[in-house]
């Protein structure tokens, strides 16, 4: 029988980032994922992110950015931490359309592979752009990813 490729099973994990009541146009960069011993090339990203009390803008986005570091530069100036952040130059992973609802779930799922290798140390970004504040509770929202890599089995 030929060899198939396949992708290897690798666990759900967990991005720490704070985005309880994030504000509208403010940014916020999750803790880097080690990524050095491992080296998955790539991973799926889901979030659900749940609009606050106010309900946000019909049509209004929650913008997702994949963040590197290399030890020394980070993109936008992240240096791997769970802090606010100013997107200039992050590649865009996509967004998620929100609607005018308050307290509402609203999910999104990104392949980092259309931006290429993650590299060494990696995160990710969330840019609230929906005219109000995201939930100030932390457990309304859920910021997972998966690491995949093709190989031969």
């Amino acid at each position: 029988m030929a060899s198939e490729i396949k992708l290897k099973d690798i666990a759900v994990a967990n991005f720490t980032i704070t985005l309880a009541g994030l504000a509208n146009g403010s940014a916020r960069a999750s803790v880097s994922i080690d990524n050095s011993t491992t080296d998955y090339p790539m991973a799926m990203v889901h979030l659900k992110i749940t609009s606050g009390a106010v309900a946000p803008t019909a049509g209004a986005l929650y913008e997702v950015y994949l963040l590197r570091y290399n030890g020394t530069i980070g993109t936008d100036g992240w240096v791997g931490t769970d802090t606010a952040i100013v997107i200039e130059n992050a590649p865009m992973l996509g967004t998620i359309v929100v609607t005018a609802t308050a307290a509402k779930a609203f999910y999104g799922e990104f392949d980092t592979t259309a931006i290429g290798i993650l590299g060494a140390t990696w995160g990710i970004a969330v840019k609230n752009s929906s005219g109000q504040a995201i939930s100030a509770t932390e457990t309304d929202h859920i910021k997972t990813y998966k690491s995949y890599v093709p190989e031969i089995q």
